[in-house]
Order: structure tokens, then sequence, then C-alpha cells
């Protein structure tokens, strides 16, 4: 991600806009995670109100208002993976709905994707979801994006670093149970 279109994502998004992005896994749709962006954001996509997004931020501190953890659970949060891993943890009594998953967790990751992470270094966590129509494949590239979603959402980077094209490792952090690899 270049200097110019970091800018102009971030500036997108801190004007309650919506992002195409390349993640650490897929082509991502991103928006800040406040209620009305959200409820944009599951329009665009076209799916259920009861679906719910993931939290990426570029440090833990970015994802203290959302969750509640202990200590443990902390640690295990900042371990870095191998893999990208999408973790499920206990939400704080005012996330936004569509940020409660239908375990009653939130999901969260550490990104590592250098673009996402030099993004949320600058506006904090910022809520992601696969760049598809629900229930259709998920946008290969960045131009399948814009074919699919067109003047819906409002900046489509194009100086992407390629993530690894597979989803991410989900595991519920208080049980340690692994729901998707």
């Amino acid at each position: 991600m270049t200097s110019s279109s970091q800018d102009q994502a971030i500036s997108v998004l801190n004007n309650h806009g919506v992002i195409a992005h390349q993640t650490d896994t897929v082509i991502g749709l991103a928006c800040l995670p406040i209620e009305t962006q959200l409820l944009r954001l599951t329009r665009i996509k076209q799916r259920e109100l009861q679906k719910s997004f993931i939290l990426l931020a570029s440090s833990i501190q970015h994802l203290y208002k959302y969750i509640q953890v202990s200590d443990k659970e902390l640690d295990t949060l900042n371990t870095e993976t191998k893999q990208p891993t999408t973790w499920l943890v206990t939400a704080n009594d005012h996330v936004p709905l569509q940020l409660i998953g239908e375990t009653g967790k939130i999901a969260v990751r550490i990104t590592n994707h250098v673009g996402i992470k030099s993004i949320c270094d600058y506006v904090g966590a910022i809520a992601s979801t696969s760049a598809n129509i629900a229930g259709q494949p998920i946008c290969s590239d960045i131009y399948h994006a814009r074919a699919v979603f067109g003047p819906s959402i409002d900046y489509i980077d194009q100086n992407q670093t390629p993530g690894t094209a597979k989803s991410s490792t989900i595991i519920d952090l208080c049980s340690k149970t692994i729901l998707r690899r």
C-alpha cells in the first residue's frame, strides 16, 4: 500500500465510508465499527442483519474498548501465530450488535498485513468482512470487487500486497476450540 493509497483509505474510513482492501487472507470490505456504518456494510453485502463482522486491529490496544479478557487470554491474543488467526472473545457491554456473532462473542484478529496494519495505526480497529455478496464466491481481486460492488463502496485500494487467499483459522479464546481451520 502506497502512502497515497493509505491516506485515501484512512480519509474514507474517517468520513464514514466503506473501503475494499486486501487482508492477510482475502479481499475484504471494511468500515469503522460504528452502528450506522455496519448497517451500511450489511446492506452492501446483502446479508442477514444477525451475521457479525470481524474487528481487525494492528495492536491489542485498539481492541480494549470492545473486549473483556483475562490476563492469560490477553497474552494469547498478543502471541503471534503462524497463520492468520481470528479469535472469538467476550465482548464489552456497549459493542454494536453487528459485531456480536451467533456465539455471543466478538471476532477479532491482530493483523500482520502491512497495509491494514498501517490503516489501523491511524484509525484504530476496523470492522471487516470478505468482499462478496452473501452466498456468492469471495472476490478474487480488486478488479472483481469493483465489478461486484462498483459505486456501493467508496474506495478500492489498488496497491495491495496479496494475502494467503485462504480464510483464517477461527478459535474460541476461552475454550480453545478450533471452529475453522
